[in-house]
């Protein structure tokens, strides 16, 4: 089960230093990954609420499976079934040939920390910096008050959602989220 929380955040050096201070190891330098969702047409998958990804790191793939999302007033809970590949591109090959499209492209840059059973990922997305808690709720609460994080900025949505709502709200049309606009890559 994946248990998470976002958080949006003005500055991630910030957060960067204090879990620094805090002694969070460093489990992943920042780094970029490119996400491409994937659903049958007719969005079978997306219709049941579940999700097909494949995440292509400096690591390799990872093709990851998400379920319908469990009900629970303070965190984002789904069943998620993940498993690394050598070649991304052919793990999209792969699902192309049995009828998967893709339908959703978003990219960010990524930088993890552990702190005891909890995962901190501090994710820089074209449209802003967002910290992402994962872990067990106790691990998820404590790691929180220890970053001094206000619970009422936990936030359950995709980025896709939250890219949805940024978009009405500027007025412009809802698309894949990369950083096409920045000729280095680089936010």
């Amino acid at each position: 089960m994946e248990i998470e929380v976002k958080v949006p955040v003005e500055s991630l050096e910030a957060i960067r230093q204090k879990a620094k201070s805090l002694g969070y190891s460093l489990a992943a330098e920042r780094h970029f990954e490119s996400n491409l969702l994937y659903d049958f047409p007719g969005r079978a998958l997306g219709t049941v609420g579940c999700l097909l990804r494949i995440r292509q790191t400096p690591r390799g793939g990872l093709l990851t499976f998400k379920g319908k999302v469990v009900q629970h007033e303070s965190y984002k809970i789904r069943p998620e079934h993940e498993t690394w590949c050598d070649d991304a591109g052919a793990a999209r090959q792969i699902l192309e040939a049995i009828g998967l499209r893709p339908f959703f492209k978003y990219e960010k840059y990524r930088e993890e920390y552990r702190a005891g059973d909890a995962m901190l990922c501090l994710d820089e997305l074209s449209f802003g910096n967002f910290l992402e808690l994962e872990g067990s709720p106790q691990a998820i609460e404590t790691l929180a008050e220890a970053l001094g994080l206000d619970r009422s900025t936990f936030n359950k949505r995709s980025y896709a959602d939250l890219y949805a709502e940024h978009c009405r709200k500027l007025g412009q049309p809802f698309g894949d989220i990369t950083f096409k606009d920045r000729p280095d890559g680089n936010p």
